[in-house]
């Protein structure tokens, strides 16, 4: 890991723990997060950030392309290893480079849902999973949005992390349409069962 990269994510780290109380659920379980695709919910610009700062390693994120437009903005993002993607098309260049990364070895956080305003899963994370064999790391962030209660200590930010879903458990997939929804539907199933827990 970059320096950089780990003195930005102790600061994110440090922010959350003293203003948003932070709380993560089943901490033991961020040493499997390696070479894998890490899904979760999406509710608050400020899930990337906090979901890849608790993480051991160093990851990839994927985020709009509109948040590239402003040249300061965009040149930070590609430093802290976000990936362009334009939305409401089909993006040849990040599948292209997402795909990449993961068969290098690397981990990459992906939100089934795309954006914080939508509640339908794209298909997307289940070809990623399917076509390169990785395995797959539930989560679910609640009250990212609840920043006041949180600082006045009435919530708690909660990072929960699930059980590793295996590429094992779906090596026998077809590279077809139909699995690759099955499997994101599976898979948001799994990150919203840990609501449970919070």
């Amino acid at each position: 890991m970059r320096k950089s990269y780990s003195f930005i994510t102790a600061c994110v780290r440090a922010y959350m723990k003293i203003f948003w109380k932070l709380k993560i659920i089943n901490s033991e379980r961020l040493i499997e997060v390696s070479d894998c695709i890490i899904a979760a919910n999406h509710i608050s610009a400020f899930d990337p950030p906090f979901i890849g700062s608790i993480i051991p390693t160093e990851i990839h994120y994927l985020a709009k392309a509109e948040l590239f437009k402003n040249k300061l903005a965009g040149a930070f993002l590609l430093y802290v290893n976000c990936i362009p993607i334009k939305r409401g098309r089909i993006d040849k260049s990040a599948i292209t480079m997402v795909k990449l990364i993961l068969r290098n070895g690397h981990s990459i956080l992906i939100f089934p849902e795309g954006t914080r305003k939508s509640s339908k899963v794209k298909a997307g994370i289940g070809k990623f999973a399917i076509e390169t064999k990785k395995d797959i790391i539930p989560m679910y962030i609640h009250n990212s949005t609840n920043f006041l209660k949180c600082f006045l200590g009435k919530e708690r930010l909660k990072i929960v992390i699930g059980e590793k879903i295996t590429a094992k458990s779906f090596a026998e997939m077809a590279n077809i349409k139909e699995n690759y929804k099955n499997l994101t539907d599976s898979v948001m199933e799994k990150v919203y069962e840990l609501k449970n827990e919070c």
